[in-house]
Parts: C-alpha cells; sequence; structure tokens
C-alpha cells in the first residue's frame, strides 16, 4: 500500500532582523517581496526596522540595475558596458528621488498617514521591484545581446523588460497599498492617485534613461544636450511613406 507523503512545511516567515547581517542579508529583502509581502507591510506600518529596509531597498535597486547595465552596454564590449552599469542605477533610483516628494505631498493631501520615512520605504520597494524583474530577465538580455547584431531589437527587448518590470512593481504598491490600510485602520496611498503617480514614474524615467543615453551603442556617459525624449519619434515622423508610382 503506498504511503501518503506528508505535506511540506510552510516556509519560515521573513524577520526583518535578517537585513542587518551584510551584503546577502541585505539583499534578502527581494526574496521578502516575492514571497512575504505581508510582513513587510506589517513591518512598513509599524515602523519596524524601516532604516534597514531602507538601506536594503537601495542596495537591491542598485546592485541589480548595475548588473542589468552592464547587460546592456555589453552590446559594444568595452568602456561601454562600464558606462551604462554606472548610469542605469542613477536612472532607476534618480527617477524614484524625484517622485518621491510628488508621492508624498499629494498623498498627505488626499488622507493618507504615511509618515515620509513610510513614504520613501514605500517607494523604494517599487525600485528594488523593477530591479528585482531587470534580474529575472538579465540571462535572457545578455543571450540576445550577445547573439545578435540588431541595435533596434535590442532596444526594442529592453523597452518591454522595463514596461513589464514598472507594471509589475505598481501592481506590488497596489498590494502593499492594501496591506498598509488593513494594517493602521487608515487611509495609506490613495487608489487613483496612485495610478496616475504610476504614469509620471514613467515619464520622468523616460526622460531620465533618454538624458543618459546611450545605454546600448558607443558613446559618451552624458551627451549633454537638451532635448524631450519624444525627440526619439521623430525619426519615425519623418520617414516617407512607402507604395505607390513615381512619375
Amino acid at each position: 500500500m503506498a504511503q501518503i507523503a506528508a505535506p511540506l512545511p510552510p516556509p519560515e516567515p521573513f524577520d526583518s532582523d535578517v537585513l542587518r547581517r551584510g551584503l546577502a542579508g541585505r539583499l534578502s529583502v527581494v526574496g521578502a517581496l516575492l514571497r512575504f509581502r505581508a510582513v513587510i507591510g506589517q513591518d512598513l506600518a509599524s515602523g519596524r526596522n524601516l532604516g534597514d529596509y531602507l538601506t536594503s531597498l537601495f542596495v537591491a535597486t542598485l546592485v541589480f540595475t548595475a548588473g542589468y547595465g552592464a547587460v546592456l552596454g555589453m552590446f559594444e564590449p568595452g568602456l561601454q558596458t562600464v558606462f551604462a552599469a554606472l548610469k542605469l542605477p542613477v536612472v532607476v533610483l534618480g527617477t524614484a528621488l524625484l517622485c518621491i516628494p510628488t508621492f508624498y505631498v499629494f498623498n498627505s493631501i488626499l488622507g493618507s498617514t504615511l509618515s515620509f520615512r513610510q513614504t520613501v520605504a514605500l517607494v523604494f520597494t517599487m525600485t528594488a521591484a523593477v530591479a528585482t524583474i531587470l534580474a529575472a530577465f538579465a540571462p535572457i538580455a545578455w543571450f540576445f545581446t550577445v547573439s545578435t547584431g540588431t541595435e533596434g531589437f535590442l532596444v526594442a527587448l529592453h523597452a518591454a523588460v522595463f514596461a513589464i518590470a514598472l507594471a509589475w512593481a505598481g501592481r506590488l504598491l497596489g498590494s502593499l497599498r492594501e496591506l498598509l490600510q488593513a494594517a493602521t485602520g487608515t487611509a495609506s496611498v490613495h487608489r487613483g492617485f496612485l495610478a496616475l503617480w504610476l504614469l509620471l514614474v514613467a515619464a520622468v524615467g523616460t526622460q531620465m534613461a533618454w538624458n543618459f543615453r546611450p545605454f546600448v551603442s558607443e558613446g559618451p556617459f552624458l551627451t549633454g544636450t537638451r532635448s524631450l525624449c519624444l525627440e526619439a519619434l521623430r525619426p519615425l515622423a519623418s520617414e516617407p511613406e512607402r507604395g505607390g508610382y513615381e512619375d
């Protein structure tokens, strides 16, 4: 008679005290984002180890975005790999820092009771979530980077990866919003404003990436030119129509 296998024990709950245990401890916050969002929500609501969360989320974002930036720059190996690894963390973290004041002020106007530090930690969960998705796609992005010579395809691939990363980060913020509201019993983040703010983040991030271009092709660290990211569409708009007959 076949024996019935015993059920697997539940995973050990996440204890944010582990965030203090060196780099590995800091990066463990990524696993918590994936598996223990309820614990993160409770810790953020109570302010437990809030400073450790801020540091760990920042470090995780820095490490993973630098790694994906290096993958971007491998299309032109050498100095461009170093440039891209340095520039992408600036783009992701810079975008978050620019958008934090808007997130805090307007949420407060709309009734949020979160402190400024809680707000910063919440925004950094977004950057860490984006960085986590980038790290998940990094092997695939590396394969296509080293095996194809088509820059246009790579730009489209990376743009799709970033879109997926931001979409999942937005969903994560939505989950944490509900967890914070349940834990505190008060307003945390306004649902409608969160959607608008994510659109703002996408716009600021796109402009930031445009200012620090190029990432894939070889070029300077910073061009120093002033232009709007919509300039990237100009070649498409100016391309002559195909078809028809000439006299």
